[in-house]
């Protein structure tokens, strides 16, 4: 008799929206905080999750996007597609959390809901230049940024 087995690391399909468009927007606008007041929602996904979770390993979801914190926050920005100087895309929690290039959003499901189950992180999304509202380098322009959601283990 001859025993096989394949063990796969518990995983699930991660999606968020592909792209969030502020539209046209004006600077005083961000400068006087409309877009902080009024952010875009971005739900993060969770779906197909299968394997099993441990107590040691929680899973998440890991951040990533270029971006600094040169305005207090962080900001996320593609440089070298973007013509503004001190704003960018400020993404927070539900809790009012920032989030920024290394951040590890905690899921929900723990090993007896994980297999076959689904989960759904709700942040939000807005337009900021920061504590850099009223620097003379501060200018309005095209804006560009990118974001990669991964799972991971924490």
């Amino acid at each position: 008799m001859q025993f096989t087995a394949r063990f796969q690391a518990p995983t699930c399909q991660v999606s968020a929206p592909p792209v969030l468009d502020f539209g046209s927007v004006q600077s005083s606008g961000i400068r006087s905080g409309d877009s902080l007041a009024n952010p875009l929602p971005l739900a993060i996904t969770l779906t197909q999750c299968a394997g099993f979770v441990g107590a040691v390993q929680k899973p998440g979801v890991k951040v990533s996007g270029t971006g600094n914190t040169a305005s207090g926050d962080f900001l996320f920005l593609q440089p070298g597609t973007s013509q503004v100087v001190n704003y960018g895309v400020r993404i927070v929690t539900a809790q009012g959390d920032v989030v920024d290039n290394t951040t590890v959003l905690p899921v929900a499901l723990d090993g007896s809901g994980f297999d076959g189950g689904s989960a759904s992180i709700a942040l939000k999304a807005a337009l900021s230049c920061g504590n850099q509202c009223n620097d003379a380098a501060t200018k309005g322009g095209t804006l560009n940024a990118s974001v990669t959601f991964d799972f991971v283990y924490q």
